[in-house]
């Protein structure tokens, strides 16, 4: 059908079989749609229907749900309609794009955009990259999600030749395809990745054809090719006309396995209505790289490492390949032999020409493990010779000859003949795995994987892993794409955060993060990234982007409760810093508590001795994470009587569960403490009735230490050649710290770390990451409350204050959230956005202790010295005449101040502490508010109103120190400062995002919005804010941004992390019309996806701003998914719909649950409703017919659901204590909330 503004397209290329357009007449166009809502469930002939046809690659259902929009304003609705054209019978997909029609009288919705009405989705809600060879260079990934209880594989992907660039287990050294970076990636996929060679007939005519391999551009090519990108696979699909061909391949990891499998399911499909098609196949991989082989060894001695290569179980007909090395490369006396490897199999997979053996598994397909049986001699794997040569053997002759199985990166094309009827499919399933040796493989995991059926249930299995975490923000307003883009955005928040679940007892459960890792994917080539191959698989990250991704966890997990809050705070070192590497939590069964616990678990003995329980006992013995825990047990071949969910629960109840995390950088950054306040505003919008009892009554938290030490100025700061102005010294701070393993580092502390390491009770994983707290004197761990570390963290932070008093110097030798202004540290920089987080801290602190003044804060001893120092240091201050002189001398006593205080806890704490009264703690953050405060009305004089982001000083004046070390190289020159120079870089949009965060007026916040929107901070080609304005006149020396060109990665981009904080930071200021205004243009799902390059519901890292030099990249999106912008969209997500604060406190101390929206009257449906999912599984359904902005109107009544299905009304609509708690013990099924 065509009709006028209401299409039902084909996908591309099958109108030429057969397919006639049709005009219909406005009257024919509405009975057409009366009949399509109208039509109930009809059967389609089921033979054609289980083919594997079209974008889908299995079944047809009898109803598919398509996403509609609708140009005239409806845009964004949902119809379910019959797909009854005979495009079916050929594949096709239906896409149906709706430019014209109302439904009803719907509002027009101001965020109407090309993007909306060009992006393509099927009926499963993928996305459609149309012509995908043709387009911008994409790359992307596949989830890497195991299940809770299976082994992840991971998949990198790119939008050229078949897609898949690299995949394997854990990491990049354990890859079956080699890892590319991206500009690789982009060349080579075509050629040495995923490749399909065809000879076809039907009746005399024959042809040959590679489907997906590159074509030269031309003029209305019949040839079409799609991208359908769904939330856990990924299918592409090529239509060719002349041939009368359509190829699908569908790639998913699978899910709930104990070992990583990757599927990939080839699929032909004759788009012939009359005769039969005979197709030979050569289907599979390029090069396969055998296991044992590390990138770094492939990328510098890959001819070498080609003599270690071996393909096993290579009896003709290959049909269970298995690759592995035989022994490790390394060149040591102890040589370690090599069992494990990568597998591959075969077959037809179910609809026209499944072949089942008599053992009821399908018939495996032979493999072309070698080459040069495919190409001859073209090694560059260009043209398959040996397969398209004339006189080219049979696919079943060519299967038979003779292959090199040794000392050659290998192949894996399976091979067969195929048969394909008029309108029907075959499919061609190919698995790729992982198992611990052959006789595994063959004996275990290959029956399995052959079942009849296996790859169809992975694949929805597959997606209901996705399914199971996304429902948590479940989202339905007039704007699909927004809500879509909502659950993918989740999606990628737990990529990077984890997913908290609770194990053990149900009354006191511990938390534990799974599907965590940081990314490391083709673009972010500079990660090492890491996914445990265990059930309950986690990977390291860093602890910035781990803390603010866990930011929301209390709003969609409750159980959650302070557990991020400690946890962060644990690591936070008595220095004020914290170490770099944040893994998920170890476990320790304690020494009493093994016997009983190991006799619980209903250990089956192994052969029938009674070593089962010492196995267990042994593993036990170690730390240990749930996963691990299992994968250990399995290889020392103990099973259990009981479920492995038992066994879980047992294990979780008994253990104690210890942070991990591992210093792991080269300086301290000046931000990452920066989120903890984050966590506890969360954290208070769920619990506000707790507040008193999480600061000082929660369970106390520890100091991280670290084999690193801040050193004092007198040590870091230094005399060099100055590059900038040859044949002159300066002052540059290019040692900060001091580190284990170098003279200068302290071996008091040396010698307090030996003694955690040496413990018994210290619990690490095998990397290292683990419980590292500093001990007293007496050797116990010390530990304070939660409201004396945030004490502690904000005043240190205070102290740290610049020489003008006005940025957070970043003496820990990095800077902050900025990652690439590396070079400021260096030269004595310093950062507001770090004073406004301070400032927030200290307002905390300073309103908890007027809130609860029965209560005195209890400090470490040396610290209470410490701000005895400081308050004298400030009070000289407030003294004098406050010009730059005193500035100087105030900045000089409080790090004199913070230095001793550093050296008396260098090793140990003393033990003993100070109760400071609440009326000590106010007077002192008075004090420091004061100072601060002036320090910001400084900074924004430097730039007519609006914050900067950065400083950094010269020193102009300082005095040459003695020599305290003889060595060889000498000693660096040291200097005492004396008076610094200021100067002021140009404008960060961080500083004002940062800014807004402490301004209590809402007129001022406007201020701040219109004057960086009036700065060189707006991209108004695109709409957008870049993350810098011009940096033109910047010395090289600030860092590596002034590297990049102008508008590409952290110089002058959009860095949608920072642009989405900044819209938060509207939205959380009251300037909600300004918000939504913004959010037109600057959130992903509202861009136009064809600039955008990629997905609409996807983020990036950052888009190329029109500050770069080639227009054609204006808008252009890199660095796929797992971006910091998924915490700040989900963040304002959690606002829009629930409101700030939605647990509130009555003025008796009353819990009420209050639900204030900010939903502006286009996101509410037709009926006038919109609804999301809060606490991760309370549905909350808002009713407000006349469609106004919600923050311009109060609820006027509300009804809640139990579990148990009785309904209660609650009159003006805000729930009372009983009701509240109700709702955040989860035992309210819905709520709908009512408004006039």
């Amino acid at each position: 059908k065509n009709m006028s503004g209401y299409q039902t397209v084909p996908s591309d290329g099958i109108v030429a079989n057969g397919i006639k357009k049709f005009s219909y007449s406005p009257i024919q166009k509405q009975t057409d749609i009366e009949m399509v809502q109208s039509m109930s469930p009809t059967r389609l002939d089921r033979e054609y229907l289980n083919d594997r046809n079209g974008y889908s690659s299995q079944s047809f259902t009898d109803e598919a749900e398509v996403l509609v929009n609708d140009k005239t304003g409806g845009k964004g609705k949902y119809v379910k309609a019959m797909i009854v054209s005979s495009a079916l019978l050929f594949g096709a997909a239906v896409i149906f794009t709706v430019s014209a029609m109302n439904f009803g009288n719907p509002s027009p919705t101001p965020l109407t955009s090309d993007s909306q009405t060009t992006s393509k989705f099927d009926s499963k809600g993928r996305y459609i990259m149309s012509n995908f060879d043709k387009v911008k260079p994409m790359s992307n990934f596949l989830n890497g999600l195991g299940g809770m209880w299976g082994v992840p594989m991971w998949a990198f992907y790119v939008n050229r030749g078949q897609g898949i660039t690299s995949f394997g287990k854990q990491n990049k050294d354990s890859a079956f395809l080699k890892f590319n970076t991206a500009e690789k990636a982009y060349q080579e996929t075509p050629f040495i990745g995923f490749r399909t060679f065809l000879k076809g007939r039907r009746g005399i005519n024959s042809f040959s054809t590679m489907p997906f391999y590159p074509r030269p551009t031309i003029p209305n090519d019949p040839i079409k090719r799609d991208m359908i990108i769904g939330e856990n696979e990924m299918e592409i699909q090529e239509v060719d006309p002349a041939n009368g061909l359509q190829t699908n391949i569908l790639y998913f990891t699978v899910p709930e396995e104990d070992f990583p499998a990757f599927v990939r399911t080839t699929t032909f499909t004759n788009l012939d209505s009359t005769e039969i098609l005979t197709l030979e196949v050569l289907d599979g991989l390029g090069r396969l790289i055998p296991s044992g082989l590390n990138n770094n060894a492939l990328d510098g001695m890959g001819r070498t490492m080609e003599a270690w290569m071996n393909v096993y179980n290579v009896q003709t007909p290959i049909t269970q390949p298995f690759f592995h090395i035989s022994q490790d490369t390394a060149d040591t006396a102890q040589v370690h032999m090599i069992k494990d490897g990568h597998f591959a199999l075969s077959f037809i997979d179910g609809g026209f020409g499944e072949e089942i053996g008599p053992d009821g598994l399908h018939k495996m397909l032979p493999f072309i493990v070698d080459p040069s049986v495919v190409y001859e001699t073209d090694t560059t794997l260009t043209d398959p010779i040996g397969f398209f040569a004339p006189d080219a053997p049979s696919v079943t002759e060519l299967l038979l000859q003779p292959q090199g199985a040794t000392s050659r990166t290998p192949c894996a094309f399976a091979g067969a003949k195929l048969v394909v009827p008029p309108g029907k499919s075959v499919s061609i399933s190919t698995i790729f795995g992982h198992a611990e040796n052959l006789e595994t493989f063959v004996g275990t995991y290959s029956p399995k994987l052959l079942k009849p059926g296996y790859t169809s249930k992975k694949r929805a299995a597959a997606q209901h892993v996705v399914e199971q975490i996304t429902k948590k923000v479940e989202t339905k307003t007039s704007s699909p794409i927004f809500d879509a883009y909502v659950k993918q955005d989740f999606l990628d928040n737990v990529l990077r955060g984890g997913l908290p679940i609770a194990l053990g007892d149900s009354e006191k459960p511990k938390i534990y993060h799974t599907f965590s890792r940081i990314h490391g994917d083709i673009e972010r080539d500079y990660n090492f990234f890491q996914i445990d191959t265990t059930y309950f698989s986690q990977g390291p990250g860093n602890f910035r982007d781990v803390s603010q991704n866990r930011r929301l966890d209390v709003l969609h997990t409750p159980a959650v409760g302070d557990f991020n809050l400690r946890m962060f705070l644990s690591y936070v070192q008595a220095d004020a810093y914290n170490p770099l590497t944040v893994a998920s939590t170890n476990f320790k069964v304690p020494t009493e508590k093994l016997a009983d616990l190991v006799s619980s678990l209903g250990v089956k003995n192994i052969d029938g001795s009674g070593s089962g329980a010492a196995a267990v006992t042994a593993v036990l013995k170690k730390a240990f994470r749930p996963g691990q825990f299992f994968k250990d047990v399995a290889a020392a071949g103990v099973s259990f009587s009981i479920g492995r969910e038992d066994v879980l629960d047992k294990l979780m109840t008994v253990a104690d569960q210890v942070p991990a995390a591992q210093y792991a950088q080269n300086g301290y950054w000046a931000d990452h403490w920066t989120y903890t306040m984050d966590l506890l505003d969360n954290y208070l919008a769920v619990f506000p009735d707790k507040e008193e009892y999480v600061l000082w009554e929660s369970e106390p938290v520890p100091f991280f230490m670290s084999p690193a030490v801040v050193k004092s100025r007198a040590e870091r700061y230094n005399l060099v050649d100055n590059a900038l102005k040859p044949g002159t010294s300066t002052i540059r701070v290019y040692s900060a710290l001091s580190v284990w393993g170098e003279k200068d580092f302290s071996p008091i502390r040396q010698n307090a770390m030996n003694a955690i390491f040496s413990d018994t009770q210290y619990v690490a994983d095998s990397a290292g990451a683990g419980g590292v707290w500093q001990r007293s004197r007496d050797l116990k761990v010390f530990t304070v409350s939660a409201i004396a570390k945030l004490t502690i963290l904000g005043t240190l932070k205070f102290s740290t204050l610049d020489p003008y008093g006005m940025g957070v110097e970043m003496e820990g030798g990095k800077p902050g959230w900025n990652d690439a202004m590396n070079g400021l540290p260096g030269i004595v920089g310093s950062g507001m956005s770090e004073t406004y987080e301070m400032l927030r801290i200290l307002k905390y602190v300073k309103s908890a202790a007027l809130k609860y003044p029965g209560r005195s804060i209890s400090l470490p001893i040396e610290f209470s010295a410490f701000l005895a120092d400081l308050s004298t240091a400030l009070d000289t201050f407030f003294a004098s005449s406050k010009d730059e002189s005193a500035e100087f001398k105030y900045w000089d006593a409080s790090n004199n101040a913070r230095e001793k205080y550093r050296a008396a806890v260098v090793a140990y704490f003393d033990g003993q502490k100070t109760n400071l009264s609440s009326d000590y703690v106010v007077s002192l953050i008075s004090k420091m508010e004061l100072k601060v405060a002036g320090g910001i009305r400084k900074a924004l004089a430097t730039n007519k109103g609006l914050s900067p982001s950065y400083f950094y000083y010269e020193c102009d004046s300082f005095e040459m120190l003695a020599v305290t070390v003889v060595s060889d190289p000498p000693q660096a020159t040291r200097v005492a400062a004396k008076s610094f120079k200021l100067h002021t870089l140009p404008l960060f949009l961080e500083g004002p995002v940062r800014h807004m965060k402490v301004i209590e007026n809402l007129e001022e916040r406007r201020d701040v919005y219109q004057k960086v929107k009036n700065s060189g901070l707006y991209d108004a080609a695109l709409k957008m804010y870049t993350l810098s304005e011009s940096l033109v006149g910047m010395g090289q020396d600030i860092g590596r941004m002034m590297a990049f060109s102008p508008g590409w990665l952290e110089n002058q981009s959009v860095w949608l992390h920072m642009s989405y904080k900044w819209y938060l930071e509207l939205l959380r200021g009251g300037l909600y019309e300004e918000f939504f205004e913004e959010i037109k243009t600057g959130l992903v799902p509202f861009m136009d996806n064809k600039v955008y390059g990629r997905s609409p519901l996807e983020a990036a890292s950052f888009i190329v701003s029109s500050a770069f030099p080639d227009p054609k990249l204006h808008g252009a999106s890199f660095l796929a998914r797992l971006s910091g912008s998924t915490a700040e969209m989900l963040s304002m997500w959690a606002i829009m719909m629930a409101g700030p604060t939605p647990f509130v406190l009555d003025g008796n101390n009353n819990l009420k649950l209050q639900f204030a929206p900010i939903l502006p009257g286009w996101l509410f449906a037709d009926d006038g409703t919109a609804s999301f999912t809060f606490l991760g599984s309370v549905l909350v359904t808002y009713v407000n017919p006349t469609k106004t902005d919600t923050w311009k109107i109060s609820p006027t009544s509300a009804t809640i659901t139990g579990v148990d299905g009785h309904t209660e009304l609650v009159p003006g609509g805000v729930l009372g204590s009983v009701q509240a708690a109700r709702v955040r013990n989860l035992e309210i099924k819905s709520i709908t909330v009512f408004y006039n």
